[in-house]
């Protein structure tokens, strides 16, 4: 992968070729199958001949929604409003303030595709839909230990899905909020918003405000 043809794409590709700290999977057993995630011990060989075993989730990935209330991007501004929504996460044993995500859904073996995830989250979550759709960033959420890849879309021309609007699974017990991109940016700066998606979201909403 490149990233550029100019000189700093060429450092940013060196920089990010393994070399010697490349490790390459020479066994790989399953520990784990649960629904969409499996847990695999995984043995991995680097260069110098030395092996390591590591415990990767496997994950078919994932989109999060930075949803704004604006009809284009030129119309975006600090005072425009975002969309999150309130979620008690067992795993951090608190409520978060999170932008709307979800994990890509399997049929029969084949993967979701993630703008229709992302259109398809965004209703069951806010009961809203967008007009204009666009794919900002792909990035990792952990991966020290899972393949996870998350898609972050831009939504905007958002108006409300109406009757027969697809609603949350029947394990989530969430609610939708709005806070304006200044607001957003300042529960940041508080320490109220702690999702790493969700900074990530509100980073990019500032870009978009402010340029």
């Amino acid at each position: 992968m490149r990233f550029g043809d100019d000189a700093f794409g060429a450092r940013l590709t060196a920089l990010l070729e393994p070399g010697e700290l490349n490790e390459v999977v020479v066994a790989s057993d399953l520990v784990v199958q649960a629904a969409y995630m499996e847990w695999r011990r995984t043995t991995v060989q680097r260069t110098g001949g030395d092996q390591h075993v590591r415990y990767i989730v496997g994950h078919p990935g994932a989109v999060a929604i930075l949803a704004i209330d604006a009809p284009s991007d030129a119309a975006v501004t600090p005072a425009s409003e975002m969309l999150f929504v309130r979620q008690f996460r067992a795993p951090v044993g608190q409520l978060l303030l999170e932008v709307p995500a979800g994990t890509l859904d399997l049929h029969d073996g084949v993967t979701e595709e993630p703008q229709l995830a992302a259109e398809r989250e965004l209703e069951e979550e806010t009961g809203l839909r967008a007009t204009t759709w666009r794919h900002l960033r792909s990035f990792f959420t952990a991966p020290g230990f899972t393949s996870e890849r998350m898609e972050l879309y831009l939504a905007l021309g958002l108006s409300a899905a109406g009757p027969g609007a697809r609603t949350p699974d029947e394990d989530e017990a969430i609610e939708a909020v709005r806070l304006t991109i200044a607001e957003a940016a300042e529960a940041v700066r508080r320490g109220a918003i702690v999702d790493a998606k969700s900074l990530i979201a509100i980073a990019a909403a500032e870009r978009l405000a402010t340029r």
